[in-house]
């Protein structure tokens, strides 16, 4: 968490972040978003390290807060953290909305949840694509559990989970001062490119003039700087990371890298009409985590693509370029620099 502050503080100056503690003292899981909800903070972080009874489990994951997919029960490390709840004095009370048995506790889970859904998803996708892609760590995807450490945070909130220290050779790389450095970085640049999307999202052009305050929460314990040489094997799990669903799309032979203009996100599968979008042709969608992103046009050229936003943005003013190679979403910037 400390390098997470560090790269961030150093690199994106307007940018603060509030740690939810310093030491190693035990600090209520419900204070732990009332600190951020106090700084008004933009985005909580919930840093931790996983544990299973299977030592050979492995990987990172993130998680966002929800029911879970298809049912109500709680999955193993959902069920470890919420553990320490009970570490607190009157714990039932404080904590009786994540009763799963209890309908009006559902209800109110519910509301927290579908408040912020969608951006604590978009973080949560960005930490396990950098650590995917730039850490080379096994990605076991997001998910959705009523955990305690997130309910009634008034931002975008995400539990990161770095890796098991129930596995030996995963534990001697997030033991290792290249491993702390790598993961902190992976969280940080997540962080940046938020920050971007949702600069580009309010100004709906590209600016750096935003501030935004992330608030990083430890649950790390101490672990040693000394460097170790790893390796870890993969072994089939059936954990994977949650696919997107491409819906009413025909893509053109040879179509790979595109740019286009999301336009609304909701729990409803409407028809890609012109009708149901303010008349607005070619328009499209996705679903993943039980949400339909609507999108309009499919653009090679960047050129193109902002001159269709323009023309969205008079319907939807919240509007904002995408980029995707093979429907699966890319770095707008990445795509900007390889499209004709």
């Amino acid at each position: 968490s400390a390098l997470v502050k560090k790269y961030i503080e150093e690199t994106l100056p307007d940018t603060k972040v509030i740690p939810t503690r310093d030491d190693d003292r035990f600090i209520e899981l419900y204070q732990r978003t009332v600190i951020a909800n106090r700084a008004n903070a933009d985005v909580f972080i919930s840093i931790h390290c996983n544990a299973n009874d299977n030592k050979t489990a492995y990987g990172t994951e993130s998680f966002v807060l929800g029911m879970g997919e298809k049912d109500q029960r709680l999955n193993k490390t959902a069920q470890l953290e919420n553990a320490a709840r009970l570490l607190e004095e009157n714990w039932e009370s404080n904590y009786e909305e994540l009763n799963t048995n209890n309908p009006a506790a559902i209800i109110a889970l519910r509301a927290y949840q579908d408040a912020f859904l969608e951006q604590s998803i978009s973080i949560a996708d960005e930490i396990q694509r950098q650590f995917e892609g730039r850490v080379k760590r096994r990605n076991r995807g997001v998910k959705q559990q009523p955990l305690a450490v997130l309910r009634g945070s008034t931002m975008p909130a995400v539990l990161v989970e770095l890796g098991f220290l129930t596995n030996p050779g995963e534990e001697d790389f997030l033991q290792s001062t290249q491993g702390k450095e790598l993961l902190a970085s992976a969280i940080y640049r997540a962080v940046k490119e938020y920050k971007f999307k949702r600069e580009q999202r309010d100004a709906g052009i590209q600016t750096e003039g935003s501030s935004l305050t992330p608030v990083v929460e430890n649950s790390v314990p101490p672990v040693s700087d000394k460097p170790t040489e790893t390796s870890v094997e993969p072994i089939p799990e059936s954990i994977a990371a949650a696919p997107s669903t491409v819906i009413n799309v025909a893509i053109e032979d040879g179509l790979t890298l595109h740019f286009s203009v999301q336009i609304a996100v909701s729990r409803n599968d409407l028809p890609c009409l012109p009708e149901n979008f303010k008349g607005l042709e070619s328009v499209w969608k996705q679903e993943q985590y039980g949400l339909y992103k609507y999108f309009c046009g499919r653009l090679t050229t960047f050129t193109e693509a902002e001159a269709l936003k323009e023309e969205v943005l008079e319907h939807y003013p919240d509007a904002y370029l995408v980029a995707f190679e093979k429907d699966k979403k890319i770095d707008l910037n990445e795509a900007k620099k390889r499209a004709p």
